[in-house]
């Protein structure tokens, strides 16, 4: 029974249950808002709040026409899939560059490893992007705003 219907099922489920998760952790930053704006916890709740919507809507979705997705099948190693359990593994490598070698370096290495799962080959560009955007968050965010990102942990 490997066809849309049940994935679907499968995948709102999940998605309501991480949902839950981001309110029910975001709750104990605090949601309230001061003088300088909401809690700390207000827009990964919001976030939360979003995921358990859609999932609720993917679920409804596929109850309201579910005759119709249990004939679509579902190929998880295709060539597209693939590409996403990529970006994936990429996303996750880049979370823990963050704590370990901090903001800077990690979007250094972020960028191009995107760029070239996204197919661009050209050697120029690999190398300028990531540098001019990583150079324009240090001006703006690091400078002009003096916001603090991840350090490397032997800066720590």
């Amino acid at each position: 029974m490997d066809n849309m219907r049940k994935w679907n099922y499968i995948i709102s489920l999940i998605t309501a249950i991480l949902g839950a998760i981001l309110i029910f952790l975001s709750s104990q930053l605090g949601f309230a808002f001061n003088a300088s704006g909401p809690g700390a916890g207000f827009w990964p709740g919001v976030l939360g709040g979003i995921l358990v919507v859609l999932a609720v809507a993917l679920f409804g979705t596929s109850l309201i026409k579910g005759k119709g997705l249990e004939e679509v099948p579902v190929v998880l190693n295709s060539p597209a899939n693939k590409r996403v359990y990529s970006m994936m593994g990429i996303i996750v490598i880049y979370c823990i560059l963050l704590k370990t070698a901090g903001f800077y370096l990690s979007t250094l290495l972020f960028i191009p490893s995107t760029m070239y799962l996204m197919e661009v080959r050209d050697k120029k560009k690999l190398i300028i992007m990531p540098l001019v955007t990583v150079i324009f968050i240090y001006i703006v965010f690091g400078i002009l705003l003096k916001t603090k990102l991840p350090m490397p942990i032997f800066m720590n």
